[in-house]
């Protein structure tokens, strides 16, 4: 769900921040829209879940995985909410709920039917732009992996796509292959 701001003399910032939605759902602000989501379900919150176990496991020392975290870069009225994002440890403090994006060491986005364009070019181009050196796309609705590095500009210098159920090497200072078998979809054993 997007919403245009009726009142110009309020930031998007502002505007997101009295807005008043159910627990659970983000709100992100992206380009010139604010985006309000329903928490990920299902298959998505599944592939966030095992992503995140692989995470804790390959993350370099210093850094850990966090979910449900807002990344903003400075001076710029704009919210990303990625599922999930790997930040130096020093970073993560119990006080606070908004960190720099310029920060993260690795961005990760799993794709919903509404909000795969979002991930696809708008994300996309926001951690390019603040320099985030790894952006993981998995994206459910064309059934592959992504991984971009090297920001330059409004893009990545270098991508690797694989279909989901592959593997796709990170690079250092990950340094590891990490298997994608567990993001592929599961058919229902009901009826």
């Amino acid at each position: 769900m997007a919403f245009a701001v009726q009142h110009p003399e309020l930031t998007l910032t502002q505007v997101a921040d009295q807005l008043d939605v159910p627990k659970g759902y983000r709100v992100e602000i992206i380009g010139d829209q604010i985006i309000v989501s329903a928490p990920p379900f299902g298959r998505h919150a599944r592939i966030v879940r095992e992503l995140y176990r692989a995470l804790l496991d390959i993350r370099p020392g210093e850094f850990g995985p966090v979910e449900m975290v807002t990344l903003s870069p400075p001076h710029l009225d704009q919210r990303s909410i990625p599922d999930p994002v790997v930040l130096p440890e020093h970073v993560i403090t119990d006080d606070e709920w908004v960190f720099p994006v310029s920060a993260a060491l690795l961005a990760v986005e799993v794709t919903s039917p509404g909000n795969a364009d979002n991930d696809r070019v708008r994300k996309l181009r926001g951690y390019a732009l603040a320099g985030v050196p790894l952006y993981l796309f998995i994206d459910i609705v064309e059934e592959t992996v992504t991984l971009f590095e090297e920001p330059h500009g409004q893009g990545y210098d270098r991508h690797t796509r694989v279909a989901i159920g592959s593997r796709v090497k990170l690079p250092e200072p990950f340094s590891v292959t990490l298997d994608t078998t567990a993001f592929a979809a599961r058919k229902s054993n009901a009826g």
